[in-house]
């Protein structure tokens, strides 16, 4: 063995005659927290303090003056092993951390070299160890679930988009990203608090664990929204896998003595492409999931061209948001309402549109869910009542009697501060009667927040301003909150009404509505009514009013004012008789 150049201390003891060292040291040694254990040049313990016994669980006597390869044979060609031939052929100090799996304790060993041979220092950082561990599970994992958190789940998908090799066929697919979404959390959380919501989510991570394969990766990456990563895998494979989730979630979860039911919208990305990085394959799942929800939810959905040509679209209309405020491009379309038993005009739907300069004439759902989701949502509240309100005051101006005209707010739009004070002085500013307007609202404005719905909607209602509450039956339709609501009409979802011809119960669910609104005060108006079969059903089950191509399609301004016009000049029952 190469002897070393640098002077060492001498050893606790002397190596050949293995005698003790002396009494005033080795009660020094004894006092020390760290294990010490000298070591001879043929590899012989020498010394172990109280310490180094305590950690090796063994008497020093059993270990003094034999081969510690010999005593342990398993630290052969460890790390240990290596630091100290190290030390002892360099004269290098060493230091080497290891779990030591026969005393389950990681060991921090620090090695020197002396006269003799070697000394070695060493300690348990178990509890050290186990608490870096712990941090960098928290850093790295959500804390309610248990699951992988956003930060290690675009590490993971770095690593596989990385490593794998590109598919050989059209069809296959080396790594797969669904990313879930589950539907209506905040609707929970919001009706039996954050708890139940909390418990929900923990139970929802339990089931992934369960229905996946160990080779599968799962994290949360949002509050309500999971990643699931699939290495070597095809995309009927990730669509069977998307579907068992979707299943899973057909069992209600017993949750705080409640059974609460949850869908999902799930949005599948295939790594198809070299260049495609982990970023890129996550937001086309994010694509591919919203998607999915835009289709009623409790879908599956495969990001492919025509989604990505979407995709494209939407960037590019987003991006042209501000110009078309800026430019004016925005208008409006209103189509009339009348009532079934004179046929007489009783209002108008205003319904936005956007004459894009490149694109032409866009409908809402071309844009709207982009305009509600960018800063212009507020904006857009200003611009429809401005609009609104001019034009009424032009048509007024005309000698024309002119109808109620509604609008229609989001969630959002109807709990913002001040919207009554701000309706009631745009109206004031075009000599506008605020009797002149109905705000209409879906479902959804009132689940979100329902007392403060109910707060806005009566403000609403002592301005003068008529409230209607769209798409009656196609959401919740709690009795609970309908009978709170100072609501003046309930508009019938227009589904019921198409399914007049294939269902006699679309009927006894109309027939129901407006009985319901009989009851609590309510008009209804039928939407999407198209044929005068539609209409009589309608009007036999007691509806007031109807809305729909029948009566007309959604009309400019101008051919507005013309048809105001003739309902004041004529009947318009024989038109819908003709």
């Amino acid at each position: 063995m190469a002897q070393h150049t640098a002077p060492r201390p001498p050893g606790p003891a002397n190596a050949a005659a293995r005698q003790p060292a002396p009494a005033h040291l080795a009660e020094m040694l004894d006092s020390l927290s760290d294990g010490f254990m000298s070591i001879d040049k043929s590899w012989r313990f020498t010394y172990l303090n109280n310490t180094a016994e305590r950690y090796l669980q063994q008497d020093r006597e059993n270990l003094l003056g034999r081969d510690i390869w010999q005593c342990y044979p398993d630290l052969v060609n460890s790390g240990y092993y290596r630091i100290y031939q190290q030390t002892a052929a360099t004269g290098l100090p060493g230091c080497h951390t290891d779990y030591y799996a026969p005393l389950r304790t990681w060991f921090e060993a620090r090695s020197f070299r002396h006269d003799e041979g070697i000394t070695v220092l060493f300690r348990d950082v178990t509890r050290e160890h186990e608490h870096a561990a712990q941090l960098e599970f928290e850093a790295s994992h959500d804390y309610l679930t248990g699951l992988a958190n956003r930060r290690k789940c675009m590490e993971a998908l770095s690593h596989a988009v990385a490593q794998r090799p590109l598919p050989s066929t059209p069809n296959g697919a080396c790594v797969a990203v669904l990313f879930i979404d589950l539907d209506h959390l905040k609707e929970v959380n919001d009706a039996f608090g954050h708890a139940v919501g909390d418990e929900l989510l923990r139970n929802f991570a339990k089931r992934l664990n369960a229905i996946l394969e160990p080779a599968f990766f799962a994290a949360r990456v949002g509050g309500d929204e999971f990643v699931l990563l699939l290495r070597n895998t095809t995309k009927s494979a990730a669509e069977a896998c998307a579907q068992s989730v979707l299943d899973a979630l057909a069992v209600p979860f017993e949750t705080c003595g409640r059974a609460i039911s949850l869908s999902a919208s799930v949005g599948i990305a295939l790594l198809r492409d070299a260049s495609e990085s982990a970023e890129t394959l996550l937001s086309r799942a994010d694509a591919a999931m919203y998607a999915a929800k835009s289709s009623g939810g409790l879908q599956v959905r495969t990001y492919d061209a025509a989604l990505d040509r979407g995709v494209r679209d939407r960037v590019a209309l987003r991006s042209d948001l501000r110009a078309a405020f800026s430019a004016n491009q925005f208008e409006l379309q209103f189509q009339p309402q009348i009532a079934l038993a004179d046929a007489s005009l009783i209002g108008a739907e205003a319904l936005l549109r956007w004459r894009h300069p490149e694109r032409g004439l866009l409908t809402p759902g071309a844009f709207l869910d982009l305009l509600l989701e960018s800063p212009y949502e507020r904006v857009l509240v200003e611009w429809l009542l401005n609009a609104i309100c001019q034009h009424i005051a032009a048509w007024q101006k005309a000698g024309v009697t002119v109808p109620r005209i509604s609008l229609n707010l989001s969630a959002r739009q109807l709990l913002d501060v001040g919207l009554t004070e701000r309706i009631l002085d745009i109206a004031d500013r075009h000599g506008v009667s605020p009797a002149k307007l109905d705000v209409e609202i879906t479902e959804d404005c009132l689940v979100n927040d329902i007392e403060t719905a109910t707060s806005v909607l009566a403000a609403l209602k002592q301005a003068g301003i008529a409230t209607s509450l769209d798409d009656f039956g196609a959401g919740y339709s709690s009795l609970s909150y309908l009978v709170r609501l100072p609501i003046d009409t309930l508009k019938i979802d227009r589904s019921f009404v198409h399914g007049l011809v294939a269902s006699e119960k679309a009927l006894a669910v109309i027939r129901g509505i407006v009985s319901l609104a009989r009851s609590l005060g309510m008009k209804t108006i039928a939407e999407g009514v198209e044929t005068q079969y539609q209409a009589d059903e309608i009007k036999d089950a007691g509806c007031d009013s109807i809305q729909g191509y029948l009566v007309s399609r959604p009309l400019d301004a101008e051919a507005f004012l013309k048809f105001c016009g003739a309902a004041h000049g004529a009947p318009l029952g024989n038109q819908l008789k003709n």
